[in-house]
């Protein structure tokens, strides 16, 4: 009993953890996305943040990242940009290990 209860709380821990780390991840986007136009571009959006043009792109094929076309190109919101951002974000640290490190998944 007392391994069920505490895989059971241990997990939804693990779920309020995620939520806040979410939650501290969209405010530091809005923070740094503050002085930022409400409608991007893609070339807009890789002058805002550290996100690649191509890499905009193809979240825009995928349905990743809502966007219109308008007059040719791509625009989307800060609010839709910013929850992409927040889905996309790694919050399990380095994803590649240096040279002699074990990968820690």
């Amino acid at each position: 009993k007392t391994q069920k209860s505490f895989g059971y709380s241990r997990a939804n821990n693990l779920k309020e953890s995620k939520k806040m780390n979410q939650e501290k991840t969209r405010e530091t986007y809005q923070k740094m996305l503050k002085k930022c136009p409400e409608i991007l571009t893609c070339t807009k959006a890789t002058k805002w943040s550290t996100v690649g043009k191509n890499t905009i792109y193809a979240a825009i094929q995928k349905g990743e990242l809502e966007a219109f076309v308008y007059k040719r190109s791509y625009i989307f919101t800060k609010d839709a940009f910013i929850d992409y951002l927040v889905r996309t974000s790694n919050d399990t640290g380095r994803k590649f290990a240096r040279a002699g490190e074990k990968r820690v998944k």
